[in-house]
């Protein structure tokens, strides 16, 4: 058993966790709603999430792909017109046959890139929005290097210390430091979209 590799495993998994969080927050701040083609026992459907934070499929199904746009209102439109498309271009090819039961993912992924046009809307790939969300956190990583070179980090770690100090006197487990400090992290993200969003 070797032990090292392990623990570098570990690591890299705790690291790429982080990372997906620090771009779920960007997702969040900016209130980004998710189109998603869902895949499941039964074939593929469309979906649709209000925002960043709840794009989980359920259990059995898995996110095929995903786009990215900025109001919700707006992934409900794409998604009913993409799933009418496939309805419409299905019953040509196989009457009563379910939508998803014949659908492949590049035939949604079509419907929704037809229905994104026709209703005005842009969708943002998830290439896309992790290269905009990596700017972001880049920026962020600046700031605090900035910070720590100057000392004034100092008050984030007593934030820290106030934090654990009043969690243990609630009788609960305080997060180690450096998850807290992820999280921490990942707000500072989140209120630098957020004041994107709404310039």
């Amino acid at each position: 058993m070797n032990t090292s590799k392990d623990s570098a495993t570990s690591v890299d998994r705790r690291e790429s966790k982080a990372h997906a969080a620090l771009i779920a927050a960007y997702r969040d701040g900016l209130g980004l709603a998710a189109i998603a083609i869902i895949r499941d026992a039964t074939g593929v459907r469309i979906a649709t999430f209000g925002n960043a934070s709840d794009c989980t499929p359920s259990a059995g199904e898995q996110i095929e792909t995903r786009w990215w746009c900025r109001r919700s209102a707006d992934a409900a439109r794409v998604a009913a017109a993409a799933t009418a498309r496939l309805r419409r271009d299905e019953s040509k090819d196989i009457a009563a046959v379910p939508v998803g039961a014949s659908c492949s993912a590049q035939r949604a992924g079509a419907a929704i890139a037809a229905a994104a046009k026709q209703c005005g809307v842009t969708l943002y790939s998830e290439a896309e929005t992790a290269a905009a969300a990596m700017a972001m956190i880049a920026r962020v990583d600046e700031e605090i290097e900035q910070l720590q070179r100057t000392g004034e980090l100092k008050s984030v770690n007593r934030s820290y210390r106030s934090y654990r100090t009043e969690t243990t006197a609630r009788g609960e487990i305080a997060l180690p430091y450096a998850q807290w400090f992820n999280q921490y992290k990942a707000n500072l993200v989140r209120q630098l979209a957020a004041a994107l969003r709404f310039s």
